[in-house]
């Protein structure tokens, strides 16, 4: 009895280990995939930056550009009682 119990745990534990490394071969393509996507966008938009900073009008439309907007904290809103 304790053979067969011993030999069903380890029969799960090698089916867990097994199912775990094929899931992360088949996951790393994926995320592999999201990363290219992902730097490849970051790209783009950098070169975009570059460009608005450097001309200031739209390459696609050649209007003018307002001035970069400034970020700004918020503050706690103000309590008018």
């Amino acid at each position: 009895m304790t053979i067969v119990l011993l030999g069903v745990l380890f029969a799960v534990g090698l089916g867990v280990l097994i199912g775990s490394t094929w899931t992360m071969q088949v996951l790393d393509g994926r995320f592999r995939r999201g990363a290219m996507e992902r730097q490849r966008l970051n790209n783009e938009w950098a070169s975009l930056r570059t460009i608005r900073e450097q001309y200031r009008h739209c390459p696609r439309c050649h209007e003018e550009l307002a001035a970069p907007r400034q970020r700004s904290l918020v503050g706690a809103a103000e309590d008018d009682d």
